[in-house]
């Protein structure tokens, strides 16, 4: 009786799968609204396709550097760096991030380091009020001691902005509010 009631239930599936392979689509999926090349309707942003290139292989290193940035209404300082040496050698950690900071050999991209100010959001395209204009903030980013590289860039990814920085760096005490030197544009 349970063979029979196995053999029953297997030939109902396979007929109901052979009835759904033959029947007509219920509904036409219209492929030209997810693949329209034109421009985005008017509730998406505008994507712009850049020359970024990819980040490259991580440097692993003992040795790396804290830059201490801060954020200052849409100014960017360097208030100092110091060394770090970590117990083992390290690869650089791979994250997401409006700012980057990136050293280059000549014009090749040998590192990238992304990483974001607390609070400071990416700009709105809409008129939503910003924290921009008025935030103060800090951060100390994680940098591999290389001796590779002959120039390294803080770069505003969302701007576009971009300011030298010193390399190779040299140790230099955290400064305070009142003597903050800001980087170049």
């Amino acid at each position: 009786m349970r063979a029979l009631l196995i053999f029953a239930a297997s030939v109902a599936c396979a007929a109901g799968a052979l009835s759904a392979l033959a029947d007509e689509p219920r509904r036409a999926i219209d492929v030209t609204r997810a693949l329209d090349a034109g421009s985005p309707g008017p509730g998406l942003p505008d994507i712009a396709i850049t020359r970024t290139p990819p980040d490259p292989p991580p440097l692993v290193e003992r040795s790396q550097w804290v830059f201490d940035l801060r954020w200052d209404r849409g100014d960017v300082w360097l208030l100092g760096l110091h060394p770090l040496e970590l117990t083992e050698p390290q690869a650089t950690p791979r994250v997401m991030g409006r700012f980057a900071l990136e050293l280059f050999e000549g014009p090749t991209l040998i590192e990238r380091v992304r990483f974001d100010f607390p609070l400071l959001a990416v700009p709105e395209a809409d008129a939503s009020p910003s924290f921009a204009s008025k935030l103060k903030t800090r951060i100390g980013v994680v940098f591999p001691a290389t001796k590779r590289g002959t120039r390294l860039e803080l770069w505003d990814r969302a701007t576009g902005r971009r300011w030298a920085l010193p390399w190779p760096p040299r140790s230099t005490p955290a400064a305070s509010a009142q003597t903050d030197a800001g980087l170049a544009d």
